[in-house]
């Protein structure tokens, strides 16, 4: 170093708009090499498809509270519910189930590559279960979903000798994409393209005034 100038009098003294200025195709450039890597990237990756089934939990004969009749929820009961729900969710993701889920599917897809491929929640109300699965078949992706659901229902008569499920939704193919997000692809691409051509050109200017 010439001047003998400490590294923080370099970096303050590197003025970022007019180095961009100074470089504005170096920084369109990268941002478009990224524009352009992003959207090949999203072109291999394979088309993802959802399907989904939805599950409702049925009432407990003692689920309503008040001598009147009215159509409301105790609180034990609602606790009862909440606990269901998370039971539910939790055994449609165990192991156990993802296994045989796993033979349903003549073991082409293993209990991670399942589990990476189906969600479990409750929708909107404590009485719903939603089964969502994506994969890049739309077909497979509806028969998981139906077979998880049926699971279910077998995995909780044969553990607890109970019948609380019913299937209100059944799974059916849905030819729709749902990712890869062309556009949320392009948009990360662009913002690392410009991250990164900043960082070339903040580098470029602080070696500049290294060398002076």
């Amino acid at each position: 170093m010439k001047s003998g100038k400490g590294v923080e009098e370099l970096l303050d003294n590197i003025d970022l708009p007019t180095l961009i200025k100074e470089r504005l195709f170096l920084v369109l450039a990268t941002i478009i090499v990224a524009l352009t890597a992003g959207g090949l990237v999203c072109m291999i990756l394979p088309a993802k498809y959802q399907a989904n089934t939805i599950l409702r939990l049925s009432q407990p004969e003692n689920g309503f509270a008040g001598d009147t009749g009215a159509n409301r929820m105790d609180y034990n009961s609602l606790m009862m519910y909440r606990q269901l729900a998370r039971t539910y969710c939790e055994l449609a993701e165990s192991e156990q189930v993802l296994q045989k889920l796993s033979e349903r599917v003549e073991r082409k897809l293993s209990p991670g590559d399942l589990r990476r491929m189906v969600t479990v929640r409750k929708v909107k109300d404590l009485e719903l279960l939603e089964i969502l699965v994506r994969d890049t078949d739309p077909y497979r992706a509806a028969f998981i979903a139906g077979s998880l659901a049926t699971l279910l229902q077998q995995e909780e008569k044969e553990a607890w000798k109970m019948n609380n499920l019913r299937i209100i939704i059944p799974a059916s193919p849905d030819e729709r994409r749902v990712g890869p997000n062309i556009f949320l692809c392009m948009l990360a691409a662009g913002l690392a393209g410009m991250l990164v051509s900043f960082i070339l050109v903040a580098v470029m200017g602080y070696l500049r005034l290294w060398r002076e």
